[in-house]
């Protein structure tokens, strides 16, 4: 039984999926190709909403950043991986990354990691765990630092 949806085409597929949510174009077109529409059909439907303005790399990496920084709480590194998981070119990926995490206040990378912390230091008190654990995250070393300030040498070294 129809839904009232339109005919079963790559395009109206795409834009379907896109109604859900935000996607790249290599994950989009891999949907598509999983429900058996033809290659030509997906790269035409792709092309459009490209031209459309509908699907746009940059801009689904772009969002996808900051939620994963912001709502999820990932690193540079962890942001990245996940990025190149959903298909977006490596270059864009770096370079997307750079923007966001260069133009990010401290403070509010500060807020992010207290955050983050807040529950972890409940359970875990050492400098090493909770500096490897935020690693884990993605975190780079001079990002953690802020938070958990620079690490002291022991006494009788140096």
């Amino acid at each position: 039984m129809s839904r009232g949806r339109g005919p079963a085409t790559a395009w109206w597929k795409a834009q379907e999926l896109l109604a859900r949510r935000a996607h790249g174009t290599r994950e989009l077109g891999d949907k598509l190709r999983h429900r058996g529409f033809p290659e030509a059909e997906i790269r035409d439907a792709l092309e459009r909403l490209q031209a459309k303005g509908f699907l746009d790399d940059r801009e689904f990496a772009s969002g996808l950043v900051e939620e994963l920084f912001f709502r999820r709480g990932w690193g540079w590194y962890a942001v990245i991986a996940r990025l190149r998981r959903r298909g977006l070119a490596p270059d864009l990926c770096e370079e997307v990354c750079a923007e966001f995490f260069d133009q990010l206040e401290k403070e509010r990378l500060k807020a992010v990691l207290e955050r983050l912390l807040e529950k972890k230091r409940r359970r875990e008190q050492d400098r090493r765990k909770l500096y490897a654990w935020l690693g884990s995250r993605g975190f780079r070393g001079f990002e953690i630092n802020l938070v958990l300030g620079p690490e002291r040498p022991v006494s009788g070294e140096g």
